[in-house]
């Protein structure tokens, strides 16, 4: 995954250390405590749980119970050098409620819902790498019931030997997928990536790419499922009836939402906004190199708008809007944003809503320019103040100011 860095942790830390008392501490593993569990066991509401480097294994270990404290338990170096081993018994977590997991890699989890983690409560699961975990449904992941999410994860490996969803089964939940990678996924039946059923779902700037099932390899939404794609690819899965849209996302009695996202053998099956079926040219993904290569029409061509409010990063930890000045933008909002789990790096951070004079700072000086041109199209000398770039100075660009006012750019 590269370097390891948690890109936002989206006040939920905050919150968590908010509603604790104020003597929350930090519990390491297995410094303080012998194992995963002992220390969640030992923790409360507020705390956080540290695991060192290494690889763990056994009782303790695996099958570990959050139950419904409100913890964080995170890796003291990342998912390269933080391994959960469950070597083919049982699966790394089951989570109840809201904690939140950070910086590990889960393999050779093996459970009939599943393989690696069991989720039946609102958690967020932070930069973890699911590897290799089976399971008779959900191979990484099997989602009841619960809203979590899943901000900076890759699944690649996994493995849905029975029926459906070779990364993630998701029932009645409704899941959210952030900056997530889904690769090389497979499932017996449905759903090479994602299966829902009776859901909802979630995904932005997400890449999901050669995973394989017998039909709707990348996402199947079973029945009444409610989905929004925002800024994703869905590229190379494949199912029995070949590469193509079906291939990418099966539906049946679901609704889709899908816009500024890279679909291929794209029709107008989706209607939506901005969405294209060209060819994303990963750098290389015959070895599982999916970020953008120099002139892919992903680049600078999604919503910036839709990406969630904190997230600044994108999987590698490098900034998410960055601007490709060797690439037309066709994509739509105050920043320059790309599809996909990674952003082209070859550019310049753009990110400064409001800073209309480039001084580095949004400001009373910004405000007035925008006013001298409020109610003006956005001609020369009166482009910057068109922050959403909708081709008129108005009343949206001045809340798009104030939102930022104050605040100093990157």
């Amino acid at each position: 995954m590269g370097r390891w860095q948690i890109p936002t942790r989206l006040g939920i830390a905050a919150g968590l250390l908010l509603a604790a008392d104020a003597a929350a501490g930090i519990i390491n593993v297995p410094g303080d405590q012998p194992t995963i569990q002992a220390g969640i066991d030992a923790a409360a509401d507020g705390d956080e749980v540290v695991v060192a480097d290494g690889v763990y294994t056994g009782p303790g270990n695996r099958e570990v119970q959050t139950g419904t404290k409100l913890i964080i338990i995170r890796s003291a170096g990342g998912p390269d050098v933080c391994v959960i081993d469950c070597e083919g018994v049982g699966r790394a977590f089951v989570i109840s409620g809201g904690a939140q997991l950070e910086g590990f890699t889960i393999r050779n989890g093996q459970a009939v819902h599943g393989g690696g983690m069991l989720i039946g409560g609102n958690a967020t699961i932070v930069a973890c790498v699911f590897a290799a975990n089976t399971a008779d449904a959900g191979g990484a992941a099997y989602v009841l019931g619960s809203s979590p999410t899943f901000i900076s994860c890759t699944f690649t490996g996994n493995c849905a030997q029975v029926v459906d969803g070779g990364a993630i089964y998701n029932l009645y939940g409704s899941p959210t997928f952030v900056n997530c990678l889904m690769t090389a996924n497979s499932a017996t039946a449905f759903g090479g990536a994602v299966f829902s059923d009776l859901a909802t779902l979630d995904l932005v700037n997400c890449t999901l790419s050669d995973n394989s099932a017998f039909r709707g390899a990348g996402i199947t939404n079973y029945a009444g499922v409610e989905m929004t794609l925002s800024n994703c690819i869905l590229w190379g899965n494949q199912d029995f009836e070949g590469r193509g849209l079906s291939a990418q996302i099966l539906s049946t009695s679901s609704t889709e939402t899908v816009n500024y996202t890279c679909v291929e053998g794209l029709d107008d099956a989706f209607g939506g906004e901005g969405n294209i079926g060209d060819e994303p040219l990963f750098l290389d993904p015959t070895s599982g190199d999916y970020r953008l290569g120099p002139g892919s029409p992903c680049i600078d061509a999604a919503d910036s708008n839709a990406v969630p409010v904190g997230i600044t990063t994108d999987l590698d930890g490098n900034p998410r809007f960055i601007d490709d000045p060797a690439t037309p933008d066709t994509g739509i909002g105050v920043c320059h944003v790309d599809m996909g789990a990674y952003e082209f790096q070859q550019g310049t951070a753009v990110c400064c809503p409001g800073d209309i004079n480039g001084n580095g700072t949004t400001n009373v000086l910004d405000l007035i320019d925008l006013l001298l041109c409020f109610g003006l199209p956005a001609v020369p000398g009166c482009e910057a103040e068109d922050i959403n770039e909708d081709g008129t100075v108005n009343v949206l660009d001045l809340i798009d100011l104030l939102l930022a006012f104050g605040t100093t750019c990157p």
